[in-house]
């Protein structure tokens, strides 16, 4: 048997917790990550192509009107 990284488990066991908040709900765990961005997006580290065209954004991914946030449902 491996043993798990401390690092990993903490992050795992976030993962879990966060999931569990919102019944295990996809919908509504895209919405808690994106109020966490909002929130404390100063203290998140940006990629090179970071707001650039090119960087997989969701307009770029052809992803529907329903799929957003703000889409009812």
């Amino acid at each position: 048997m491996m043993k798990t990284d401390p690092a990993i488990k903490r992050t795992r066991d976030a993962r879990r917790r966060i999931s569990a908040s919102v019944a295990d709900d996809p919908a509504k765990m895209v919405e808690y990550y994106i109020e966490m961005q909002k929130r404390f997006g100063a203290r998140l580290r940006r990629g090179p192509t970071d707001g650039q065209e090119g960087d997989g954004g969701a307009a770029e991914q052809g992803l529907p009107a329903a799929a957003r946030k703000d889409a009812p449902g």
